[in-house]
Order: C-alpha cells, then structure tokens, then sequence
C-alpha cells in the first residue's frame, strides 16, 4: 500500500490577484520530538507560517522525510511509506526566485520558509493507495514581503472598469508612472484583458532612475521627505495609441509597498465589444480539454483531476472560435494534423497533413438568424453545416481543404463551440484483434493478437482571406495527442459454462470458473473450492474488479481481491473469493451465484465514455 500528499502551493498578491509557485522545492520533514503537534496542527497557518534560518535548517535535516518540486501549475506530490502514515508532518517551501520577476537572479541565495503542521487525513483512493490533498495559498502578507524584501518584485494588480456600469473595459493600454523630484519614472505597461484586469511587474530599479543612473539610483518623492522607500504612482490610458484623460501626478499612491492592488474607473469612455478571433482551444464540447493545459505532453492523454489519462476514439469535436471576415475580408479555415512517434518529440514545420472534407463528419458551424415577429419567440435559427445535405440544409462549400466562411448578413458563426467534427479512423484505422486463441487467464498473446499501441497526432487550425495563401496564419495548435482504434473479435465470454464468441469488443473481459472447466462440460457443481481465471486487455485499461452475488448466512459477506491496474493486460488464472468471517467456499449456502466480472477502458471523444465491459458466469454451490 502505498500513500501520496498531493498538493498545490500558490502565492497571494491581491484579494483576486493570485500565482501558482512553479519550480518550488517543496519539503517534507518529521515533527521535532517533544514539540505540541496538536498545537501545531490546529493552528491557523498564518500562525505558523515563518521563515526558517540557516541553523535552524541544519538542524532538522535528520528530520526530513521528502523532496519534491512543484510543476508548472504549483503542483507537487509526496510518497509517503508505510511507517509514517500515523504521525504528523512539517511542511517548508524553498525558493530562489518568484513568478514574473522582470530580471530573474542568478545563482542567487535560496530562501526556506515554514509553513504549517499537517496531520492526514488518509482516505482510500484508486487501487487501494491511501491519498491526502492539501492546498495552500501564501497570505499576500506574507508573499508581497517574500518577493519584494527577498527578489526586488513589486507587482501591480489592477481592474479598470466603467464608473457607471462597473463593466470590465478591455484592451485598454495601462502605464503606471513613478512621480519623482526630478523625473517621472514608468514602471511598467500592460493591456487589460477582456475582465478589464491588468498586471504591471517591475523592481526597484524602475523608481529608483535620477539623472545621474545607473551610477546614483535613489527614489526621491515630489514632496518632503524627498527620499523614501517605495513608488508614488499613478496611471496613464491609451487605446489605440491615443492617450485617454486621466490621472497626473497629483493622483499619487504616495510610496506605496511591494503589492499595490487597485480598481481604476472611467466615465464615459465607450468601447466596442472586440470581435472574437478565429481560434481552436479545445477537444470535446463537454469535457472541453484545453489542447495545450490538460493534455499530458509525456503520454498525450487528458490531464485533468477527476478526468485523468484517457486516450481519445472515434470521432471528436474540435472546439474553438470562428469569424466571417479575417483583416475585413471573407475568411476560410483549415485544420491539418501531424503524427510523432512519442507524445514529447517536436512537431516538424513541414510534416503537416491537411484535414480532407471527407474526414470531417457533418457538424454545425453556426446559424442563420432571422426576426419572427412573434414577441414570444423573436428569434428564429437554421444551422449552418460542414458535410450537410445542400438540397435540404445550410451548407459550407470548400476551397479544396479549406471551408469557406459564410457571408450571409444574418450568419452567426459559433463562439466557443464546435467549429470541426474529426473522424480519428482516418487518422488511425481501425484495427482488429482476434483472441480466439487466447487462453483465459493466460499471459500469453497470441501471435495475430499482438499488442496495438495508442497513435500520436498533433492537430492544428490555419486561417486566412479567401484564397490567398500570403494571409495564412495559425489559430491554435494541439500537443500530440493519443488516439486507440481498435477492435477485438472473437473475444470469449462466460466461460465454459455457456461458451460464446463476440466481435468488435472496445476491449477484453474474459472470466471463467477452473471448477466448471473441469467439470461436467461447463455445469461442473462448485462444493469447497472456488477459482478464478480471467483476461482484460485493452491498450488504455482502466479498473478491473469482479463480484459475487448470491444469499448469505446471516454475518456472512463475500467478496473478491483487489486488482492491480497494468496496461495493456491484466490476468490471472488462479483468484479466490475472500469469504468472512469464515473463508471457505464450503461456507456459502447450497445455492446459485453469480460471479460478475467488469472492465473499464480509459477512452474518450471528448463528448462520451463507453461504459463498462463486463462477463459473468453463473453455478450451483452444492
């Protein structure tokens, strides 16, 4: 059995302000012998949280249990032994830089802080481990002093919105200005987003400029005391590179600290909705897996919690954004795709493949709109398709690879939905497998069984105006991907008791009972001994368990061991029952049962899961 602590570290700037720490050492240490760890726990961490000393570091190295680093979302997990699990632990960070710094230090000094005592929590998760989650986010308290007194990092984060409406305004160009005695200092510029939020990182250096920098570096205020420790700021507005009437000077934050958060307003500025760009962003219309965030890069299957390692089948529906004009004139796309060998090698600027119409099933691209006159039902719509019926349907036409936007005045093309419909079976045929010589429970693959590996393919989305290949930019480009196409034939089920072959399994789950094989031609009587073969095969295989159903004796449950996952197999052709409180089959009441065995597969479109595989064989206990 084996216990993980996964968790998440994060720093506070602002009260919605926050970044992930990436790359942070991250240590798990013994509590001291005769410290209150009960104390320690319970307290709130903002009690607790301290930075730790050279010596004091020494001192605890015998105590460390474990090191890990945090991935680039601040992700981190522990491997805890057996001997631990019935205790508490410390928890520390290291750092020797911080997010966004302008000018990342180098080789510089590494700084430990302590943050708090845990003591898990331990709950059951997959495969029997034991899992505890902890997420932790550095009060801003805390972290604005960490990167500001330790990394010269000073941050502005910042809303603008409207003082009437309080709307977010977007594409707003932000400078924030330094007001000094000699000269205003620019600290930094940024473009607000479509939340109208805006991030400025700087460092001392940038308030600190006189006439005589870089030699002589000091921040001298417009006012008595001239030389004091932080920026007085204030903010200037552009859109479009024309300077907006806002604040000066006399608007100064006087000497404000390492984080500076602030929600700036302007009335009567009037900002047209900027009109979403042409984009592919996602895989699937429900699970929506970001092309780039939740796809692994070492294995190519979806990366997110709850919803973690499934290879891709079948058709998928691309997600993204598409657009009537690109610079203001007609628009078409394309998407293309590549395959690598592994998830990690580098994509090749020429091995790109065009996606044909003929590997595109029929999906909806957007609607024509059109006024009913009916005040109950003002609005009425007619899809637009890819691969539609022309006689019948709204339907695109292609420039060769390339599908032509829509023109029509009332089309509204999709927004953050299905923008393609991809058959992978074009991409990776779909293979079969027979098994009808595999023996149930044995390791052994036949020959013309052999393995089939998941495939690897990049997708990307090209846009440009009509017909004219110097316009062509690309719109979203996918890491490779794992795609599993295959089908199992001849697949055997229920055994020796009611033989069966089955085609096109998703995948293999195979049980037989070794009392009925030897039987009397599969009606063999179960009396003391119950044994178990089975095979589940399947290149992304999922949980594998099997069940016993029937009557109890009163106090009497029975059940079956749990099996370890292992792709692409897992077998066996000797599993027993555990039977309590007397484990002896001769136990079970002369009766009929049932053992049920079911198989799950790690696939997906995006849009669906196949359910469970399962087999079952039914005897009489005598």
């Amino acid at each position: 059995m084996t216990a993980y602590i996964k968790g998440s570290l994060k720093g506070s700037l602002c009260e919605t302000c926050f970044e992930e720490l990436a790359n942070t050492k991250v240590l798990l240490y013994k509590t001291r012998a005769g410290s209150n760890v009960t104390a320690a726990a319970v307290a709130e961490s903002k009690e607790t949280f301290r930075a730790v000393k050279d010596a004091e570091a020494n001192a605890r190295k015998e105590l460390l249990i474990a090191t890990t680093v945090t991935n680039e979302a601040g992700e981190f997990v522990f491997e805890v032994s057996e001997n631990n699990l019935e205790q508490a632990f410390d928890i520390d960070f290291v750092c020797g830089s911080v997010p966004h710094r302008p000018i990342p230090p180098k080789g510089g000094k590494e700084y430990q802080f302590h943050i708090t005592t845990l003591y898990p929590k331990w709950r059951r998760g997959e495969n029997e481990n034991l899992l505890y989650n902890w997420n932790y986010a550095i009060s801003s308290k805390w972290w604005c002093f960490i990167r500001g007194y330790f990394f010269d990092a000073w941050v502005i984060c910042g809303v603008l919105v409207d003082c009437k409406t309080g709307g977010p305004l977007p594409d707003v160009t932000v400078t924030a200005m330094d007001a000094d005695f000699f000269t205003d200092d620019n600290l930094g510029t940024s473009v607000t987003d479509s939340t109208g939020h805006f991030r400025i990182d700087y460092t001392s250096a940038d308030f600190k400029k006189t006439f005589f920098s870089p030699v002589i570096n000091i921040e001298t205020d417009t006012t008595f005391p001239f030389f004091s420790s932080g920026p007085d700021v204030y903010f200037k507005l552009e859109i479009g590179g024309t300077p907006i009437t806002f604040e000066t000077s006399a608007n100064r934050r006087k000497n404000v600290g390492y984080c500076l958060c602030v929600r700036l307003c302007i009335s009567d500025l009037i900002i047209a909705d900027p009109p979403i760009p042409a984009s592919f962003t996602r895989i699937g219309r429900s699970a929506r897996f970001g092309i780039v965030s939740e796809i692994n890069p070492a294995t190519g299957k979806s990366l997110r919690p709850g919803f973690d390692n499934y290879a891709f089948y079948s058709s998928i529906i691309l997600v993204g954004s598409l657009s009537k004009k690109l610079n203001n004139q007609p628009m078409e796309y394309m998407f293309e795709y590549q395959e690598v060998a592994a998830p990690g090698n580098p994509l090749l600027p020429g091995a790109w493949h065009p996606v044909t119409p003929a590997m595109i099933p029929k999906t909806v691209i957007g609607y024509i709109w059109s006024l009913t006159g009916d005040i109950m039902n003002p609005i009425a719509t007619e899809d637009y398709f890819i691969n539609g019926n022309p006689v019948l349907e709204k339907t695109v036409t292609f420039n060769g690879n390339w599908i032509k936007m829509p023109q029509e005045s009332h089309f509204a093309p999709h927004i953050d939905t299905d923008i393609l419909t991809l058959n992978t079976e074009a991409l990776m045929p779909i293979v079969n497998i027979n098994v009808d010589t595999m023996t149930i429970g044995s390791a052994t693959v036949p020959a013309v069984a052999a393995e089939v590996s998941n495939r690897y393919f990049a997708l990307r989305m090209k846009q440009r105006q009509w017909g004219n290949p110097a316009t062509e930019v690309v719109a979203g480009t996918s890491r490779p991907i794992a795609i599993f196409n295959a089908r199992y034939d001849r697949v055997p089920k229920h055994g020796s008791w009611i033989p069966g072959k089955f085609d096109g399994e998703l995948g293999v789950c195979s049980l037989d009972i070794d009392e009925i094989i030897i039987g009397m031609g599969g009606c063999g009587k179960i009396t003391n001994s119950l044994t178990i073969h089975f095979n589940a095969r399947n290149e992304n295989l999922g949980v594998t368990y099997l069940t016993l159903t029937g009557p109890a004796k009163p106090g009497q449950s029975f059940s079956f061991p749990a099996i370890a996952t292992a792709q692409p197999e897992v077998y066996s052709n000797s599993i027993h029952p555990v039977i309590l409180p007397i484990n002896s089959v001769s136990e079970l009441l002369p009766c009929a049962y049932t053992v049920t065995m079911s198989t799950s597969l790690l696939l997906t479109t995006g849009d669906y899961i196949p359910g469970p595989l399962y087999d079952f064989i039914s005897f009489c206990k005598v």
